[in-house]
């Protein structure tokens, strides 16, 4: 921690715009540019610190109220936590995740991962870098033309995909074009917002321009550096986003009055007045070109022969591969693990509390939850649902038998005997048969944890239990630290894992199936019937170990039916990824899907039979503001021209 806040002061010395907050300040002490950018190190640090808010998946619970951590918050990703798929088991004031699930929630207190004042900040640092690098003969690092035109590419696809994050959660927000001069008029930095069109056109022209432009790899494959794929997929997504009801005429679909009625001070409307279909074509054009340029130097991890599902155990093997090697191919784009051990910091708060001291050498964390809606959201094995008129699906009871429970076909150890340790000998119905992600993302009462670390006295590993029975002395109602779902995710782990030794890991931001699933989505409501629909979504299932979709649900082929189907598939495949999140959101469902009720299992419960019922643990809040992050008051309070979001008072 101590060489973190080292490199962040030093990096902070190095930021030669201003001590000002944010881009629309205007700079009161501008450094020596001529020393840093004079110098081949100093030069590099400038551009390190503009990849160091990237966002990491796996920072999902700090904020800038950590004491011990107050710039970290700046790279965390709070959209899993706030998303219908997890929970976390704390109210405190670092865990802000709590309270906006809960709709705690203000124009003065967004706190949670609300990034406009440092992603505008990081972007004047960009252009400074920008309207500064040039050639130094001495310096190896910036001593030809070439490589200075390389490291302004790099901060080019900073400032542009800053830009998207800034718009998946604001919406229209104003384009940042140059660095403003510190000599300006105060009146030059009282901008206004531009339209979503504005935001999207001008994105997907830098994008596509730096696409062309961008190297297709790099020497350091450790590095966050973008390539041409990474550009494309950042506009691909862009693109679906844009095209989505959010942002393509909401006032069509859901009577969200002040979206549509959103204006600058001068009257100019910043969301679409009609629905356009053609940004649909637009969305799948992007994603079919992603596919077609990029296809063979990315792929899935794992893919299959069109309509030849991988096997149960293979598919458990390769999704856990896209997680766990980072050199995988199915990556596109990924923050560096240079940057931070993100990767601790998750382990420390999944991690099951009888499994704890041996694993991250802590007493606390395992506040992660998985909702039971996630739990029930995945297929069973042979591609059919969880639910109670399919025969194949029994939720009560257990199954006995170690040869037929399902998790013991993919438990991971070099030797059988070895393997034996961490097999379980019953398992709760709910949990048999299930897909294979769904084993390689949940971990639920009874199974055990993989790793020779959290071996007992005797070698042998004890099944979690989550319950509050007084004969299990770690259950989790002796302790705030248990998930109150009564699951914890377990994806990202490794066996290998613990903290700090565990596998290097890069975090990814985009990758190979979103492309598939972006492309059918896309296709599916531009075009619905086109036999790519179905080819796609069934590449990501076969790869899963699932059949094609229309084998096992022929009755299901309208449009509506197919866009549910792969909407789905997005929540399983990129559960506890960020996606979920924008899902719900940009489809105007959330005051459904994040609303209400939610159920887990009952750690409370004093017996074995108790905890597996379906228990409420929360009523969640979500309100029509909720579908955009407010912009912070105090940026309104300084900018006469600027607006707040829709519903926000």
């Amino acid at each position: 921690m101590k060489c973190i806040k080292y490199c962040v002061a030093l990096l902070g010395l190095l930021m030669g715009t201003s001590s000002c907050d944010s881009f629309f300040d205007k700079p009161t002490n501008v450094q020596d540019l001529d020393y840093v950018f004079g110098n081949g190190s100093t030069t590099l640090s400038w551009l390190a610190h503009g990849y160091s808010l990237i966002p990491s998946p796996l920072m999902m619970t700090l904020t800038s109220s950590v004491d011990y951590a107050p710039d970290w918050w700046e790279f965390s990703s709070p959209y899993e936590l706030i998303s219908d798929e997890a929970d976390i088991n704390d109210n405190r004031d670092c865990y802000k995740a709590y309270r906006i699930t809960r709709g705690d929630w203000s124009v003065s207190g967004s706190g949670f991962g609300e990034k406009w004042i440092p992603l505008y900040r990081v972007i004047r640092h960009l252009y400074v870098f920008l309207d500064n690098v040039h050639v130094v003969p001495q310096q190896t690092d910036i001593n030809t033309q070439e490589k200075v035109d390389k490291l302004k590419l790099q901060a080019r696809f900073l400032i542009a995909y800053y830009h998207v994050l800034l718009f998946e959660q604001f919406g229209p927000i104003p384009i940042v074009k140059s660095a403003v001069d510190p000599g300006a008029s105060e009146e030059s930095f009282l901008v206004s917002r531009n339209s979503v069109d504005e935001v999207v056109n001008w994105l997907d022209e830098e994008l596509l321009t730096l696409a062309n432009q961008l190297p297709t790899s790099y020497e350091d494959a450790w590095g966050a550096a973008p390539t041409q794929a990474s550009a494309l997929a950042v506009r691909a997504r862009l693109l679906l986003y844009a095209a989505s009801p959010l942002f393509n005429s909401p006032d069509n679909y859901s009577g969200l009055k002040e979206f549509a009625n959103l204006a600058n001070k001068d009257g100019k409307k910043l969301f679409p007045q009609s629905y356009d279909p053609e940004k649909w074509k637009r969305a799948a054009d992007a994603a079919k070109l992603l596919i077609d340029t990029q296809g063979g130097r990315y792929d899935l991890v794992g893919a299959t022969a069109e309509g030849s599902p991988n096997s149960f155990e293979d598919a458990y093997a390769y999704y856990r591969q896209v997680f766990n090697d980072p050199f995988n191919k199915e990556a596109l784009f990924s923050r560096s693990p240079a940057i931070y051990d993100d990767f601790s910091e998750y382990l420390q708060v999944a991690t099951p509390l009888q499994y704890m001291a041996r694993l991250t050498g802590s007493n606390g964390g395992a506040v992660l939850g998985v909702t039971q809606k996630l739990v029930d959201t995945y297929y069973m094995d042979n591609g059919t649902e969880a639910t109670a008129d399919n025969p194949y699906y029994v939720e009560e009871g257990f199954t006995t038998d170690p040869e037929k429970i399902t998790v013991n076909r993919v438990v991971s150890a070099p030797s059988e005997q070895q393997q034996d340790v961490y097999k379980i000998d019953r398992v709760y119905n709910m949990y048999q048969n299930r897909e294979a992600r769904f084993y390689a993302s949940v971990f639920f009462n009874g199974r055990k944890w993989e790793s020779q670390l959290v071996t007992n006295e005797k070698g042998e590993v004890d099944p979690v239990d989550f319950s509050s029975r007084s004969d299990v002395p770690t259950s989790g109602g002796r302790t705030s630290f248990y998930p109150k779902t009564g699951y914890t995710p377990y994806k990202f782990i490794d066996a290998e894992d613990t903290k700090p030794t565990h596998k290097q890991k890069r975090p990814i931001l985009y990758r190979w199936a979103e492309v598939y699933l972006n492309y059918a989505e896309a296709l599916n409501q531009y075009d619905p019937g086109n036999p790519d629909i179905l080819r796609y979504l069934n590449k990501v299932r076969n790869r899963a170990g699932l059949p094609n979709y229309e084998e096992v649900f022929p009755e299901r082929s309208s449009q509506a039916e197919i866009h549910k189907a792969i909407m789905r598939e997005r929540n399983i495949e990129f559960a506890w990824e960020g996606l979920r999140y924008f899902d719900t959101r940009r489809y105007l469902v959330a005051e459904t899907e994040d609303n209400g009720p939610f159920y887990g299992m009952d750690p409370s419960a004093l017996t074995e039979a108790d905890f597996y019922k379906r228990t409420k643990f929360v009523d969640r809040v979500f309100k029509k503001q909720f579908y955009l992050y407010p912009i912070p008051q105090e940026e309104i309070n300084k900018n006469a021209n600027l607006v707040q979001n829709p519903y926000w008072r």
